[in-house]
This record gives C-alpha cells, sequence and structure tokens, in this order.
C-alpha cells in the first residue's frame, strides 16, 4: 500500500475519531458509533476509538458489545487503566461482580493512585456484601481524594450495613461537610438513625434532604417510618400520602399505610391500602399480610378474611 494512502486513511481515521469523541461528549452516542466505526474502517488497530465506541455501547446499556470492544482495545493496549475501569463498570451492570472486581484490580495494578478505581471497586465489594473490604476501598480512595463526599457516602452506606451506626454517620457528616446540600447523605444519614433508634433525629435528617430536593420519596418513605416507630400515627400517614403521591407503585407505601390504619382503627382504609400493596407485588404482600403480626387484631374481621379470599385465588 503506498504511503501516501495510508496517510489518507489515517488522516480520515483522525477525522471520524475526533467527530465520535464530540459525540460521545455530548451524549449523542449512536452517532458517535456511527463515526467510530469509520474511523476503526480506515484504521481497523486503533485502541482510543474502540474504547470510545466501547464508553458510547456502555452507555446505551449494550454492556456485552462494551466488553467486546474494551477486549480489543486491550490487545492493543493492555496495560491501560481506564479500559480496565470501564470493562469493569461493564460487567458490573451485567451483575458479574466478581469479574468486574478482577477488571478493578487489573486497572488499580497499572495505576495504584486512581481514586475513581479504587471508589467504583468498593461499590463493587458491596455488590458482594463484602463490606469490610468495600470500607477499605473506599479508604484507599480517600487518600487520595479526601473531598470526594460519595466516597464518604458510600463508605457510610457499607458500615450501615455491617450496624456500626457511629461510624457511618461520622462518614455521611464528612460528606456533608465537602457537600453541604448532598441530598443522599442526609438521607442516608436519616435511615441510619432510624435503624439506630434515634427517630427524631431521623426525622430532622429527613427534613434537610426534603428541605434539598421535595420531591425525594424515600425521604418522605423513611420520615413516615420514624413517625411511627414514635407512634405519631397521623404524622406518619402524612409522610406515607407524599411517598405516595410521588411514587404509587412502591408497594411499601401503601403497606405502611395499612399498618398505622389498623392502629387507628380505621380498619376499611386499611384494607384499601392492603389490596393496593398486593396488586403491585401479590407474591411478597399476601404472605406477609398472612404471617405478620400487624395485621392480629384484625384477623377475625370479616372485611379482612374477604380480602384473603378474594387474594387468593
Amino acid at each position: 500500500m503506498p504511503n501516501s494512502f495510508k496517510l489518507t486513511l489515517n488522516l480520515e481515521a483522525e477525522f471520524f475519531f475526533q467527530q465520535g469523541l464530540r459525540r460521545n461528549k455530548v451524549k449523542k452516542f449512536e452517532a458517535a458509533i456511527a463515526s467510530l466505526d469509520k474511523a476503526i474502517r480506515c484504521k481497523p488497530d486503533y485502541p482510543e476509538a474502540l474504547f470510545q465506541k466501547g464508553f458510547a455501547l456502555g452507555s446505551l446499556g449494550r454492556h456485552e458489545d462494551a466488553i467486546a470492544c474494551f477486549d480489543e482495545t486491550l490487545r492493543l493496549r493492555t496495560n491501560d487503566c481506564w479500559v480496565w475501569h470501564n470493562r469493569a463498570i461493564a460487567l458490573g451492570k451485567l451483575e458479574r461482580h466478581l469479574d468486574a472486581l478482577n477488571s478493578f484490580d487489573r486497572a488499580i495494578e497499572f495505576n495504584p493512585n486512581a481514586a475513581t478505581v479504587w471508589h467504583n471497586r468498593g461499590l463493587t465489594l458491596c455488590d458482594l456484601k463484602q463490606y469490610e473490604q468495600a470500607i477499605k476501598s473506599f479508604e484507599r480512595s480517600l487518600n487520595l481524594q479526601a473531598d470526594a463526599y460519595w466516597a464518604w457516602n458510600n463508605k457510610g452506606n457499607a458500615l450501615r450495613e455491617l450496624k456500626l451506626y457511629e461510624e457511618a454517620l461520622n462518614s455521611y457528616d464528612r460528606a456533608i461537610e465537602f457537600d453541604t446540600d448532598n441530598v443522599m447523605a442526609w438521607h442516608n444519614r436519616g435511615v441510619t438513625l432510624n435503624e439506630w433508634g434515634r427517630y427524631q433525629k431521623a426525622i430532622k435528617s429527613f427534613d434537610r434532604a426534603l428541605a434539598i430536593q421535595p420531591n425525594h420519596y424515600k425521604a418522605w418513605l423513611n420520615r413516615g417510618i420514624a413517625w411511627e416507630k414514635l407512634e405519631h400515627y397521623e404524622d406518619a400517614l402524612i409522610s406515607y400520602n407524599r411517598a405516595g403521591d410521588l411514587q404509587p407503585n412502591d408497594p411499601t407505601i401503601w403497606y405502611n399505610k395499612a399498618r398505622c390504619l389498623i392502629l387507628q382503627n380505621n380498619v376499611e382504609a386499611a384494607i384499601e391500602n392492603l389490596q393496593q400493596a398486593i396488586s403491585l407485588c401479590p407474591e411478597t404482600y399476601l404472605q406477609m399480610i398472612k404471617t405478620q403480626s400487624d395485621f392480629d387484631n384484625i384477623r377475625s374481621d370479616e372485611r379482612f378474611q374477604a380480602l384473603l379470599q378474594e387474594q387468593s385465588h
């Protein structure tokens, strides 16, 4: 092949690569793939173009295809930390968490100072329920980037899973220190306080989360749980109703409302809410209603018996 022809192909490959890169940056992923395919046709061994194509495919949810692109990139550039990292992300999306962990470890092998890789490795360890190892990974990330509020938040989540509530709160507080309006840290702080039985303090955290993001339905839901634990059933129902307005397809909301209504002796409304919970998730909630002590006081009620009979057919 004449050198001038090779040069022309390389110039075309570069043009289409840059076009694909720009399209990826503005999230026009289908168009990016079309440009990057042209670049690869001009220059088949083009690791940058293959990597960008894998990124676009992953962004479209085509994770198997993305992994194939990353594998082809690694054939040409074995020691690229970020290819291994993005390959791990795609594997995680497919719930291949052990394979993802191996890819993160290869990424770290080539760049041990990549805070993002350590952080995302921690998330994968959480997926594997290896919370102690996850905490170590988050700490490695934070040693490299101390103001990474997202890593403080996720470290808090791992500590909460281990029921290390005080340490989890400290971690969420560090997240908030670096990002005062971090709604997830305020919410997760409230969830931790709920689990620890500190319901009044939990409500204050949920209120802070809702001041930042009023439509955060899980904050309304968990705020309702805190009020219910404090036996403030009217306040609990107000929170559950707000959660239900925002996310009517979450059966937990309807179930919790029913529980509050029973404690207020409003059996008819409680049964209406139980019907809604069962319709959204029959396998789980029908069994719960049959076995949970929350409903012992109304088991002999004809309306409750009719609900069980109706739902069992």
